[in-house]
């Protein structure tokens, strides 16, 4: 990841939409603006406005006719600065709604939506190997039955279940995403691969915003309401055939870019410790209870500390990578945060990128 895009390369935004099938490009006239909302926990969404035109003579209008842009209708999106083009940001997705407008006294218009390519994981349902397999060999099978790249499934160390069950009319979306906050991984697609990988929130940042220099706004919040020490876990080995318990404290989740003496803050704050009890849950070993325990601390305490930041736009800042902000206050909100959702609006207006954020542990 380069540093932030600076100086005269913040001038005029860019951006072109083109049919993936063909690699035709729409008329750039034609473009008003687009919109891409990315999330970690759901599909990302993307709007594009469009000039809308109505010709007398066949009596149709130029886009909402073409079947061009029919539901389904895959799209690439290059998004970025003119005088920048090496480090434009792109997204793939399909259209799945239309949005016209008819104003009297206006011109027509359109905004074309849709999603990134995983939302069709959220209505597919794959029959995959579920048996002396790992979380990641599912990951796998399932990126190769939806026709996705597998190249960002990490896990090579996970360990092999004897059997994984899959809920009744669970989608592969849904079975994913559950899989993965088991073991405090992250999932999502981008562009066509699909990624399942431990959240990169302990790497250093090396883009870096700053009050009164590059920071259009950031509002963050601290709230101790959720904060616990200690997270027990009791559920049923497979493998030893008894009843198992994993404890697991701050330490275990703390790391070189977190928040400092996490552990004397939530003290302080009088957080006693969390006992969650899995009620009919089976595991294969205490590795993986302990994982499920480290996983389950970690989300009760992700939401200490967390913002939200405007700045000029970027199509570099994605979700799931981790950014410095830098004298917002020393003591607890500068530091390093995780950018768990990006949010790019372009068009007359210029480019703005608003991000979401929570501050590392």
């Amino acid at each position: 990841m380069a540093d932030l895009l600076i100086g005269s390369e913040i001038y005029v935004p860019a951006f072109i939409v083109k049919w993936a099938d063909n690699n035709e490009t729409i008329p750039g006239d034609d473009l008003i603006g687009i919109e891409i909302d990315e999330d970690l926990d759901s599909p990302a969404m993307f709007k594009i406005s469009c000039n809308e035109h109505f010709d007398l003579t066949t009596q149709q209008f130029k886009w909402l006719d073409d079947t061009r842009i029919d539901p389904g209708t895959k799209l690439m999106i290059f998004f970025g600065y003119v005088s920048a083009p090496q480090k434009q940001g792109t997204m793939r997705g399909k259209i799945k709604a239309l949005s016209p407008g008819f104003l009297s006294g206006a011109p027509p218009s359109l905004v074309i939506e849709g999603y990134d390519l995983s939302h069709d994981l959220q209505k597919r349902q794959h029959k995959v190997k579920c048996d002396n397999v790992t979380y990641a060999d599912v990951a796998r099978e399932i990126a190769m039955k939806n026709d996705l790249s597998a190249a960002g499934v990490e896990g090579e160390k996970l360990m092999i279940h004897p059997k994984i069950e899959r809920k009744v009319d669970e989608m592969d979306y849904a079975f994913v995403q559950r899989l993965a906050k088991n073991i405090e991984f992250e999932f999502f697609v981008r562009d066509r691969t699909l990624y399942f990988r431990k959240p990169k929130d302990d790497h250093d940042a090396n883009v870096s915003f700053e009050f009164h220099k590059n920071i259009i706004s950031f509002i963050p919040r601290m709230s101790s309401a959720s904060l616990v020490s200690e997270v027990r876990i009791t559920a049923w080995s497979e493998k030893e055939k008894k009843a198992i318990s994993e404890v697991v404290q701050l330490k275990d989740i703390e790391t070189k870019v977190g928040i400092p003496d996490l552990s004397g803050i939530v003290e302080k704050a009088g957080e006693k410790s969390s006992t969650v009890k899995l009620e009919g849950r089976v595991v294969s070993s205490r590795e993986e209870a302990k994982a499920i325990a480290l996983s389950e601390l970690k989300k009760r305490n992700m939401g200490f500390i967390t913002g939200t930041l405007e700045c000029a736009g970027d199509p570099q800042l994605r979700p799931g990578m981790t950014v410095n902000i830098k004298k917002v206050g020393k003591r607890l909100f500068s530091g390093v945060y995780y950018v768990t959702k990006a949010r790019h609006v372009l068009g007359e207006g210029g480019y703005k990128t608003t991000l979401e954020v929570r501050r590392c542990l």
